[in-house]
């Protein structure tokens, strides 16, 4: 797994009780409030280098991403996938009727055992040593800040058969003694200006663990350390804004090892906690980051001022970055899947701009917010299969794909040689990368100046060619498109005049729409085993021929087909059956065809 790790660095409830719970976590109102925070100590904080990138695979069981991290994250540039809470949870059935199965149910804790509808303790271990295999850390979405809002007179029984009832689980080792405001002094979060309030009531029935008790830090720790030592490298903590900074801070000082910290704070002008109480333990999710890029690709606000986010725009570092979550693709503030080419021009220039650690976001498609992912028979979730109604799969998209590899190619690079006009932006990575990013209506074209190396490089979108001549390159960016070139991708930079590769594509393919995407699929790793791969992408920049080349080693025989990934990562495949091929022992393979004949 990657070695880049430093020191230190939502609930579920009825549908009433959600909506009061989005408005309390996600646009709380903000008031002034002068209850100062007690000084903080904590280990140093720290993030990961500015390579690194993480996919939050959300609902994602654990086999499916073992399986991806085995397939097409193996070629992407992703260094960390985040999975969802691994912890037993709430029974479907125990949620409010009409709300069964929801998303949510993975924010109640009932226990800390790994077993939950997303896989086994064993199948967790495993998903870990396989993405480990593969050069791919797992980060763990973890929920420390409460337990499950168990019932008062009845006793119920969690998803891998620990019984539980408010304010008693004693699988996890709590009783009443170990939370927050029990009996008489029960009290549920209404005033965000309060800071006690905040910290020790209740999050909407959940019931609040007193963080400042020694056995509650220590049993939270153990927990902490029994991921680690299944080989998770680092931890999402949600609803840190309702722990105190100085009882975090305390629990990772027990914390073994060097874990990679990224905290959910929610902070909102005049609140009396804020995002900078949090630094010294780790990063913390930048949640305007979201907001800004919504409203600077898709709200108007003309994309060319991203160029400089991060620099004067209020954000507080060190920071996580996103696009979108499972918490905001629900709301109104940040964009989504349903964005179409805007969320994925939204996710290339946080992946191709160095502020923050960016966590790229990819789950299930939905027409509700409480909606659950596919759903086996017996209530786990089934394994992930890309299409409509099912998981978006929008990690497959070069958008992601190829731009995580941008990311990791340009670490440590500035922006230098920055451009905007409207809704369209360039800059460059020191002298090892150049992004233009075209979140306008009508297509660009321009001479663009660049640190790079005279040659020809692959742009990581189309997988069409630019050449690099004098400090300059000449393209064409469509309306909605973006374009990405880098050091070491293609022949330019100096990599010895690229690869030689043994299959050379022109596939004439109609019926694509903007943003969509053509590959080529087949039975062999270098086909990605039937899934889409950034390797195997064809470029359109000849439309409706779609051209590339793939390298293939000679003498190999395989099956395949052309498949279309449409903007919202759906798979639109050819009718026919699978095609057949051979490598020849000299010279290169050619084909040229058309969708759906043989």
């Amino acid at each position: 797994m990657p070695h880049h790790l430093r020191r230190r660095t939502l609930p579920a409830i009825g549908a009433t009780a959600l909506a009061a719970l989005i408005a309390a976590t996600a646009v709380p109102t903000a008031q002034a409030d002068n209850d100062d925070p007690a000084p903080l100590a904590a280990a140093p904080a720290a993030a990961l280098t500015g390579g690194d990138s993480i996919l939050n695979m959300f609902e994602w069981n654990w086999n499916s991403i073992a399986a991806e991290c085995e397939g097409p994250l193996a070629d992407s540039g992703y260094t960390y996938v985040q999975t969802s809470p691994p912890n037993e949870h709430i029974r479907g059935d125990d949620t409010t009727p009409g709300e069964e199965n929801a998303w949510y149910i993975h924010y109640q804790p009932v226990s800390y055992k790994i077993e939950s509808r997303l896989g086994t303790r064993a199948e967790y271990q495993d998903m870990i040593a396989t993405c480990q295999a593969n050069g791919i850390g797992v980060i763990a979405d973890v929920v420390i800040n409460h337990m499950a809002a168990g019932s008062a007179t009845e006793q119920r029984t969690g998803w891998a058969g620990s019984t539980y009832r408010q304010f008693d689980y004693p699988d996890a080792g709590y009783d009443a003694s170990d939370f927050h405001n029990t009996g008489s002094a029960y009290c549920e979060i209404d005033n965000y200006q309060d800071r006690g309030e905040v910290q020790n009531c209740h999050l909407v029935g959940l019931n609040d663990l007193d963080t400042s008790q020694t056995d509650v830090r220590e049993t939270i720790a153990a927990y902490l350390d029994d991921l680690q030592n299944l080989g998770v490298a680092g931890f999402r903590i949600d609803a840190a804004k309702h722990i105190a900074a100085t009882d975090l801070a305390a629990i990772m000082n027990l914390v073994d090892g060097d874990p990679y910290i990224v905290q959910e704070v929610i902070g909102a002008p005049g609140e009396p906690i804020t995002e900078a109480e949090y630094t010294g333990i780790g990063d913390v999710q930048e949640f305007s980051y979201a907001y800004d890029l919504k409203s600077h690709i898709n709200g108007g606000s003309e994309a060319r001022h991203l160029t400089t986010i991060g620099t004067g725009w209020g954000y507080t570092a060190p920071a996580g970055v996103f696009v979108a979550n499972h918490d905001t693709e629900r709301g109104s503030q940040t964009m989504n899947y349903k964005y179409g080419q805007d969320y994925l021009l939204a996710e290339a220039f946080m992946l191709a701009h160095p502020f923050g650690t960016p966590a790229s976001y990819t789950g299930y498609e939905f027409t509700g917010n409480h909606a659950a992912p596919p759903l086996n028979a017996d209530g786990t979730v089934a394994d992930a299969v890309c299409g409509p109604g099912a998981f978006t799969c929008l990690h497959r998209s070069p958008y992601l794909s190829g731009m995580a590899g941008f990311r990791a190619a340009t670490a440590g690079e500035a922006v230098t040689n920055t451009w905007g006009s409207g809704d369209a932006l360039a800059f460059g990575r020191g002298d090892t990368g150049h992004a233009v990013v075209n979140a306008g209506t009508a297509p660009i074209t321009r001479t663009f100046t660049t640190a790079l190396p005279d040659g020809s490089y692959t742009d990581v979108i189309s997988g069409g060619t630019v050449t690099v001549s004098s400090g300059a390159f000449t393209a064409t960016v469509a309306a909605k498109t973006a374009l990405a070139i880098y050091v070491g991708n293609g022949s330019g930079g100096g990599n010895g005049g690229g690869t030689k590769d043994c299959v050379t594509v022109n596939a004439t393919v109609s019926g694509t729409s903007v943003g969509d995407e053509v590959y080529v699929v087949g039975s062999i790793p270098q086909l990605g085993n039937w899934t889409a791969i950034s390797s195997a992408h064809l470029s359109g920049a000849s439309y409706p021929v779609w051209k590339g080349t793939i390298s293939v080693p000679a003498g190999t025989t395989f099956q395949y087909k052309y498949v279309i990934v449409r903007s919202s990562g759906a798979y639109t495949w050819e009718s026919i059956g699978n095609r057949t091929a051979t490598v020849p022992a000299t010279g290169c393979l050619n084909l040229t065809q058309t969708w759906n004949t043989a």
